[in-house]
């Protein structure tokens, strides 16, 4: 069949814990991500996305300009090494509705963030070209094998 699919990823956006709320959100616009990773002297400390914007702030009606994202961010942060297949990684995001995923390297330093978007593009790619060697195969073939 397929070899997988590789999921393509964008650089970590990372802030420090001291940075404003205002400032994770223009970082992560300025990058087109939806979520931003939290680090002090490259520890990871949580992660800050677009829901924690709408939950932890906006609901709360607190001021982005001053609010510290260290005190909105997720702070139980599941991660996931680099040699982690794509199946036990989705199984794990579908598992505890994550839309965004750390990957670490051997350090627990942050080298990627997974999006449930581009996970579910890489497996979309690799059924299509699954169904695209099975027409193949059948074209080959011919009708009844």
């Amino acid at each position: 069949m397929t070899t997988r699919s590789p999921v393509k990823t964008k650089p970590v956006v990372a802030v420090p814990k001291s940075a404003t709320v205002l400032e994770a959100i223009q970082a992560m616009v300025e990058r087109n991500v939806g979520a931003t990773v939290v680090v002090e002297e490259g520890r990871l400390l949580g992660i800050f996305t677009e829901r924690d914007v709408v939950t932890r702030v906006v609901l709360k009606r607190l001021d982005p300009e001053t609010t510290r994202v260290d005190s909105v961010m997720t702070t139980a942060v599941k991660t996931v090494r680099e040699d982690a297949d794509r199946s036990s990684i989705l199984q794990l995001m579908n598992t505890n509705h994550i839309r965004h995923l750390p990957v670490v390297d051997a350090e627990g330093r942050v080298v990627h963030i997974l999006s449930m978007r581009h996970l579910l593009r890489a497996e979309v790619h690799d059924l299509q070209q699954t169904v695209w060697e099975l027409v193949a195969d059948t074209a080959i073939d011919g009708p009844g094998g």
